[in-house]
């Protein structure tokens, strides 16, 4: 028996960030496999790999790029071999699961959800004894990597994605810099439920909590078109984490999947696009204010000066109001989670910061949509303000006569 079941882990909510964890050398972490290897021949069974997790830190359990675009082929195989099928809607009802569409399944954008993936291919594949050290039930990333792979990018998902989304999404999104990153469906192992409940019972202690108190690159949170990540409390309880621990965070895919409710979705899309809509019209006035005040003399200035703050004014005051319209279709206050116990420790743990989280969830929405579509002026078609009457005439008189 581990020693991780006779220990339980309690603490209150922290009062401010903790340190980075100190590295592990490259020496120690073949000596954990080594140790994990003799446990694992010594007493058999799942010891290995439950020395292997509870000793190697959570930041080595790392996916490469390429590794995850061979997961998706090797899922696209399975299915076209009939080794990777989507439940009736019988059996579903007969083992009281739900039925999931068997239209997504197959569509080659969306694909199995990562439960199915999980049953189907994860857990089979793990519950084999890995190449390099011989040990079963490892996770699918130490499976893949012998000494792990250490991650400078958390991927922020629900489970009830599709695999493909999933992976075409983090695909485009993956940032150059970065080698490894931590996607729970694959870092944690899948056939240690026990170890897994034990190591979550905490949030703060959580291998989630852990790979990020050692500061990631990037978190990217992946909208996906089944599920808004934002409605599991998890996500939620992540983008807390990166918010305190100042990590840079992106949200990828489509943002009108971050909806919380599912067919509000389309109002959440207009929600967004009336956010970038105002905030693109406040920065165009403020630009071209700019530009107007240096050409204008000081008493033209002057005579326009109240025109500009009204203007600035009521362009704020319209992105306010679409950003409060934002947050009322991206409300975070709705997100779950499957166990009771886990929801009360992360709401716990989160306490008033809900509110800051929304917040923070549409202004990255906001940035990444900003980001997409070209500002005005990057082109060169600057939105023009008038500030006197005639001012068109006068500046191309001015022109033709080469003032």
């Amino acid at each position: 028996m581990c020693c991780w079941k006779n220990s339980r882990v309690t603490g209150d909510v922290f009062a401010e960030p903790p340190p980075c964890p100190a590295a592990v050398s490259a020496e120690t972490i073949k000596e954990i496999f080594g140790r994990a290897k003799q446990m694992q021949d010594k007493v058999g069974g799942t010891a290995g790999a439950e020395l292997a997790h509870t000793s190697l830190p959570a930041e080595h359990w790392g996916l490469s790029r390429l590794q995850l675009l061979e997961l998706a082929t090797q899922l696209h195989k399975m299915m076209e071999t009939g080794d990777l099928t989507n439940r009736s809607r019988m059996e579903c009802r007969q083992r009281r699961i739900p039925y999931y569409d068997e239209e997504k399944f197959q569509d080659v954008d969306i694909g199995p959800t990562m439960h199915q993936v999980n049953a189907g291919y994860i857990q089979p594949t793990t519950l084999q004894k890995d190449a390099a050290h011989g040990i079963p039930c490892l996770s699918y990333a130490l499976h893949q990597n012998a000494y792990g792979l250490r991650c400078d990018l958390f991927i922020s998902h629900a489970w009830s994605e599709g695999v493909f989304e999933l992976c075409h999404t983090v695909d485009r999104s993956w940032p150059l810099q970065c080698v490894g990153a931590y996607i729970c469906s694959m870092a944690n192992p899948q056939n240690l439920p026990e170890l897994m409940s034990h190591l979550i019972q905490t949030p703060r202690e959580s291998p989630f909590f852990r790979v990020l108190t050692t500061r990631p690159r990037e978190m990217l949170m992946v909208a996906n078109s089944n599920v808004p990540i934002h409605s599991r409390l998890w996500c939620v309880y992540e983008a807390h984490c990166a918010k305190l621990l100042k990590i840079s965070m992106s949200v990828v895919g489509d943002p009108a999947h971050f909806a919380t409710n599912a067919s509000a979705s389309q109002s959440a899309l207009h929600a967004i696009r009336g956010a970038v809509e105002a905030k693109r019209r406040e920065l165009a006035i403020a630009a071209a204010s700019e530009d107007a005040a240096m050409d204008m003399d000081i008493i033209a200035a002057g005579v326009y000066h109240r025109r500009l703050q009204r203007w600035e004014k009521r362009a704020q005051r319209q992105t306010a109001a679409a950003m409060q319209r934002m947050k009322r279709a991206l409300d975070v206050r709705k997100a779950k989670c499957s166990s009771p116990e886990d929801g009360a420790a992360i709401l716990g743990e989160i306490g008033h910061d809900v509110e800051e989280i929304n917040a923070m969830l549409c202004s990255l929405i906001l940035q990444d949509q900003l980001q997409r579509v070209p500002s005005p002026g990057a082109s060169g078609d600057r939105v023009k303000l008038t500030w006197y009457p005639g001012q068109d005439m006068i500046e191309g008189l001015a022109v033709m006569f080469g003032c």
